[in-house]
């Protein structure tokens, strides 16, 4: 597969993949928002089950490593978002068809994305459990596994791998457009959940899905679009996608 002409090569600093991100936004913007409320909800669902049952049983070491195994499922919702809004604003992004909502829940590979998004959490944790830094470092090599996924039909190893092959040389840019926007959602989400704390369970719910919604459901249209142009600028020709029935075993 020919690359193509230097003078085609979409553009991917700062300026034109936010612009860029910003129409795709406007014109999906009632489907976008919408799967960040359900998907976002599962998650802050999560989080409200994981404060109750440590509240209740915190003193039980069975029940508190059931608690945190709920809690790092909490993590659904990062790059299994980011895959989904793959299927629904990378369209606008390299010109497709629009597909019927129902169509991509139906085609969405979400097995391979939530075992990504999970493997991706860990990760990060394990490395920042000496510094923050490499944990800053490893997510940021490996954040845009969920769109590459879905984009190109990977298996969980290869997006990996694929991942560090489109960051690597573009690190700060990803680490500004996607991991430092991640860490703020992160912190801003988790600010306003404890300023509704002392409301109860259903306001934290509330506030956890639609701050989560309205500040994630951005960060993941930025993190397509800039998949998607380093994605172009960095083909894979030998890379066989997974329905294609003749992919090797990672």
């Amino acid at each position: 597969m020919p690359e193509p002409p230097a003078s085609d090569l979409p553009a991917v600093g700062v300026r034109p993949v936010l612009a860029a991100a910003a129409r795709t936004y406007r014109r999906r913007f009632g489907v976008i928002v919408g799967a960040a409320i359900v998907v976002f909800g599962i998650s802050a669902l999560v989080d409200v089950l994981t404060d109750v049952l440590a509240d209740e049983f915190g003193d039980n070491p069975g029940l508190v490593a059931l608690v945190l195994t709920l809690a790092g499922l909490a993590v659904f919702g990062t790059e299994f978002f980011a895959g989904l809004m793959d299927r629904v604003a990378g369209q606008e992004e390299r010109g497709h068809p629009r597909q019927p909502l129902g169509r991509i829940l139906r085609t969405l590979p979400y097995g391979r994305l939530i075992v990504a998004d999970v493997l991706l959490a860990l990760g990060a944790i394990v490395f920042s459990l000496a510094l923050l830094v490499p944990g800053m470092i490893f997510f940021t090599f490996y954040s845009l596994v969920g769109p590459v996924l879905v984009m190109e039909d990977r298996k969980v190893r290869s997006a990996f791998r694929r991942s560090r092959q489109l960051v690597r040389g573009h690190f700060w840019l990803v680490f500004l457009l996607v991991t430092l926007p991640l860490v703020f959602e992160e912190n801003v989400v988790h600010g306003i959940v404890e300023a509704f704390e002392s409301l109860g369970s259903l306001a934290v719910f509330v506030v956890n899905t639609l701050a989560g919604a309205a500040v994630g459901s951005i960060v993941a249209v930025i993190e397509v679009t800039l998949a998607h142009r380093l994605a172009i600028r960095k083909p894979d020709p030998g890379h066989v996608p997974v329905t294609s029935g003749r992919a090797t075993p990672d």
